[in-house]
Formats: structure tokens, sequence, C-alpha cells
């Protein structure tokens, strides 16, 4: 279930300054390392003696150097998440979980405890770390490692390209192949797009490539299809951004999955009725279904799968078409 705070909560966070920020003064590290607060709010701060350097109260103006730590408090009301997950592997040396459609998997922006990362180390240990990253409103699986041979090991495997993953999502409309590829590479636009995102760039984009195979049509007032997909790289956003290149993006998606007079309605108001009624669902319908890789300590190759969430399941029954099989149809 989710939380909500009544009220804004003190919370103590630690940082290093890395080698990049070295010569920096306080106040310049602080609006550079974190981008998303306003440098009047650093500044406030530091006036305040909420701001210290290696355990004393820093000034804007002092200098930074490597390995320096920074200690500062902020209070905030963190968003509601959903902190639900199954186990669905676990042994001495990796966890395996699949997680609901609405929690980060690690700090960011507003997101400091309610973390999926942060809720498994008070449930099961202080040792695990993230071997990947999920977007948070992708449910599924991810994998955690418990020690530093299994996160070298995973680490060196999804570098490789020896970690095979299937996703499932529903999206508008029904692609004309049942089976097809998008090698498309892709690149970041920011500050001058409503919302920064991963795009397609053919001149200076990273190599990016998905299979997609149709599963299923489905029915209702407007047409969707429930596709899987592989991705061979893996890029910012991917499998998101080549399906909204077909024509065919994953419905509750708020920002690949709405035409530009409407993105920039949902940056006005996120609760317009008109961007909520496109968007049909709530979150992006996009779910980690299945993960393959060789075990970090044994070499055993493991085979895992994440049964799909309610919310991808009941929209799916609902507009189920009585046949399933899209090369018939």
């Amino acid at each position: 279930m989710g939380i909500m705070t009544e009220r804004p909560e003190p919370i103590h966070l630690r940082t290093k300054v890395h080698h990049p920020y070295r010569g920096r003064t306080v106040l310049e590290f602080l609006c550079e390392r974190f981008r998303y607060l306003p440098r009047e709010l650093w500044e406030t701060r530091i006036e305040t003696g909420k701001i210290r350097l290696n355990g004393r109260t820093a000034g804007a103006e002092d200098v930074v150097d490597t390995d320096d730590e920074i200690e500062y408090t902020i209070e905030i009301i963190e968003p509601t998440v959903d902190f639900a997950y199954d186990i669905i592997y676990t042994d001495d040396d990796i966890l395996v979980v699949s997680k609901s459609g609405n929690i980060p998997v690690h700090a960011s922006g507003k997101f400091i405890r309610n973390t999926l990362i942060a809720r498994l180390r008070d449930d099961l240990g202080k040792d695990l770390n993230l071997a990947h990253r999920l977007d948070r409103e992708t449910s599924g699986l991810v994998i955690l490692t418990r020690n530093v041979e299994a996160a070298r090991a995973i680490s060196a495997a999804f570098a490789g390209g020896a970690v095979s993953k299937t996703y499932l999502a529903i999206v508008r409309g029904c692609p004309s192949d049942v089976a097809f590829e998008i090698d498309a590479p892709l690149g970041r636009i920011g500050k001058q797009h409503p919302i920064p995102r991963s795009i397609i760039d053919r001149r200076n984009g990273k190599a990016a490539r998905t299979s997609v195979r149709v599963i299923e049509r489905l029915q209702g007032e407007q047409e969707f299809s429930v596709v899987e997909a592989r991705p061979h790289t893996g890029r910012t956003n991917q499998i998101r951004v080549h399906l909204e290149s077909t024509g065919h993006p994953i419905i509750g998606d708020k920002t690949y999955g709405l035409p530009a007079t409407l993105l920039r309605k949902l940056v006005e108001d996120p609760e317009s009725p008109e961007v909520l009624a496109h968007l049909v669902l709530p979150r992006h319908a996009l779910h980690h279904a299945s993960i393959a890789f060789e075990h970090p300590r044994t070499g055993e190759r493991l085979e895992l799968i994440a049964p799909l969430p309610a919310d991808i399941a009941d929209f799916i029954d609902a507009h189920r078409l009585l046949t399933k099989d899209p090369a018939s149809q």
C-alpha cells in the first residue's frame, strides 16, 4: 500500500564530492549536483546552517575537495507510492523481486525514502544493491545483489549482453506486422522540450535495437494490442521510444504516449480530464515479465518470470477478443 505523511519530515542526507567537482564552492557543488532544485533553496539552507562540510557548518564560498563529505537536512513530503513487491528468487548472492507499477527503484527528485531499494533494505538487509534499473511506472523484475562478487558478475553480464529480458506492453492500435524489429539509435533532448526525454537520433544517437511481437489484439472504444518486446540494447526508455516511433505508443505513457498539445497540457495540469482520458491507464502499461541470466556463483542458467500485475491483467481481460491469434485476424 502507498503512504503519505501529513507534514514535511526532516531527512538527513550525505553525499561525497567526486573528482570532477573538486575546486567548486559548496554552493556551486550543490547547484550542479542537484540541478532539479533551485539555487535560492541551497542559498537558504546554507544561510540557516543546514549544510555541513566534513562535520562543520559550511559557508557558501567554502571550497570542496575530492572525497569531502557534504551533509544536509531537507524537509519533504514524498509522493505516495505502492510498496508492494513479490520475491521471485533469493539466495546468498542475489535477490530478484517483482515490483509494483508505482515506485522508483532508487532515490531521485522528491523520492528519498519511498523507493524500492530503501524498502528492501529495511525488510531484507542493508547489504542489498541494485544491479539495474526500471522506470518508476514499469512493473516487474528487478535484480539485486548481496555482495561485491555478485555485483561485478551481474554488471558484466548486462554489459556483455548476456542477460535476456522480455517485456509485455499494451499499445495503441495494432501493428501491421505480427513480428518486427526496430533498429533506431537513441539520443536525448532536454529543456527545449516540455518534458526531457529520449528521442530517435540517427546522426548522433547510440545504437538501440528492439524485437517486437504482437501477442493479442484487444477491442473497446479504441483498438489496442498486447505486444512482447525484447530489447537487445539497454538505452534509457528504449522500448517506450521505439514503440512510439512505430505509431503505437504504450497506453498510459505520460512522456511518449501523448500528442504535443496534450503533453503541454499535462505539464500545466497533470489532472486534466482530457489528458487522463487519452492516457486510458494512470501509469504506462509496461511490465518486465521475464529475465534469463547465469547465476554469478554457480553459472546455472536462471529463467525467472513475473506474473502480470492486476491493473494490466484486468485491462486485457476487459478488452479481450474471442480470437487470440493475431496471424489469423
